[in-house]
């Protein structure tokens, strides 16, 4: 298990390392979000490298570097089409880390795994197979989707609330691959 520490009011060189979470970075126009400094982040262009570059910030006028100690982390959903928008100009710039659903988890990390008798691990990765099979590997449903789950109650919810309203989404509302995903008895 791996803690980072909450950092406030932190100044990027008073930090051993800081991190910068972007959540979704596929669904900005990346290029625009960042303008210049799409070039400072890349490792050899940053501050104390031999091709260090320097912008001007546009507000305060002040140079600007990327310091070593900046790390840029960033998530997307791949069955997101924005995906595509990505160009081979930003992906270089970044290296990319499969994070696919882990059934596996559930046992380990969920609240209850056998939830009102249900088998989670089983579960999920049943609706994953069904889906792999009628669209494609990254459309699967994540574990973190089961990881509160208490009762049969709480199941209900989630898949009323979050899964089956992604899977409308998914098949467009077509209730017949729905409900190839979830069986004949859901």
């Amino acid at each position: 298990d791996i803690e980072l520490p909450v950092l406030t009011n932190c100044e990027l060189g008073d930090c051993e390392k800081c991190v910068l979470i972007i959540d979704e970075i596929n669904r900005g126009n990346v290029p625009a979000i960042f303008g210049e400094l799409i070039t400072l982040i890349e490792a050899d262009k940053r501050e104390g490298q031999p091709e260090m570059l320097t912008a001007i910030l546009p507000y305060s006028k002040t140079l600007f570097s990327v310091p070593l100690n900046l790390h840029l982390l960033a998530t997307m959903n791949t069955a997101d089409r924005s995906v595509e928008a990505l160009d081979t100009a930003q992906r270089r710039r970044f290296s990319f880390t499969e994070m696919p659903p882990d059934a596996r988890l559930l046992k380990k990390l969920a609240k209850q795994p056998f939830a009102a008798g249900v088998d989670l691990e089983q579960l999920l990765t049943t609706i994953n197979q069904r889906i792999e099979v009628l669209l494609d590997a990254n459309y699967k449903i994540g574990h973190a989707y089961l990881l509160h789950i208490a009762s049969l109650q709480d199941l209900q919810t989630v898949f009323r609330e979050r899964i089956i309203p992604l899977l409308q989404e998914y098949f467009f509302g077509d209730y017949g691959k729905i409900g190839l995903v979830l069986g004949p008895d859901f």
